[in-house]
């Protein structure tokens, strides 16, 4: 009933793509091949240290060399963060189009299928309850929920966000590193004891939301953490 539903609705074209709202959705709300081609998404392998493009012949970018160790074993990003793939996540995150998760969630399944990492469980950043009151949904959250269907691997909201902090993206690079330490905590330790963890997040800056994250992840007994998000930004941005 619902492959026939879905033939239907592609043949009809009603959930078309939720870019240009006018290409091939396939019956499902994906990205029509024309709005795919504009995402710049990001070849593999991906640098280990941020998930993005790498730039010579090491494992990590030259950004990733110049920067503190991270707590990950791998990572892996779907876009680079500009043009496109910039409104695309800025209208997930910001203007209400929780919908976007399914394309999106989508499209990162495909690139952890690639990776040589195996994870028990996917776990979102989450966000403080005050800011998720204000937003109505995680979108790192829904993100993680749809790449956890498409990979088979169970969906756990094992973190939780005890500080607030400001908005990562209305500091420098030096306030964005230093804002996120100490804002997580594991709800169950236990449940995440020696589980190897996909961690996942809407898009990767400096790595410090995730840094810290992956810190109580760790710090709580959980096994090695892979980090996975939608997009990455360029290496020339701040």
């Amino acid at each position: 009933m619902v492959e026939w539903f879905r033939k239907f609705a592609a043949w009809f074209n009603l959930f078309p793509c939720p870019i240009c709202k006018v290409g091939e959705g396939e019956g499902v709300n994906r990205f029509c091949p024309e709005c795919r081609k504009e995402l710049h998404r990001i070849p593999a392998p991906h640098c280990r240290g941020c998930g993005g493009e790498l730039d010579g012949v090491l494992a990590v970018c030259s950004k990733c060399l110049a920067a503190p160790a991270r707590p990950w074993v791998g990572a892996a990003s779907v876009f680079e963060y500009r043009d496109l793939a910039r409104k695309v996540l800025h209208d997930f995150k910001f203007h209400n189009f929780p919908e976007l998760a399914r394309p999106l969630g989508e499209l990162a399944a495909e690139v952890m299928r690639e990776e040589n990492f195996h994870a028990d469980l996917v776990v979102p950043v989450p966000l403080h309850y005050t800011r998720l009151f204000l937003r109505s949904y995680n979108q790192a959250g829904l993100f993680a929920a749809v790449t956890a269907k498409n990979l088979g691997i169970p969906f756990a909201d094992a973190l939780k966000r005890v500080k607030r902090g400001r908005r990562q993206s209305s500091l420098n690079r030096t306030e964005r590193h230093r804002n996120p330490a100490g804002a997580f905590a594991v709800r169950h330790p236990e449940r995440i004891a020696g589980k190897q963890i996909l961690l996942v997040d809407d898009i990767f800056t400096t790595g410090a939301t995730l840094t810290a994250a992956a810190n109580a992840l760790l710090k709580a007994g959980s096994g090695p953490v892979f980090v996975l998000t939608a997009a990455r930004t360029p290496r020339y941005s701040r």
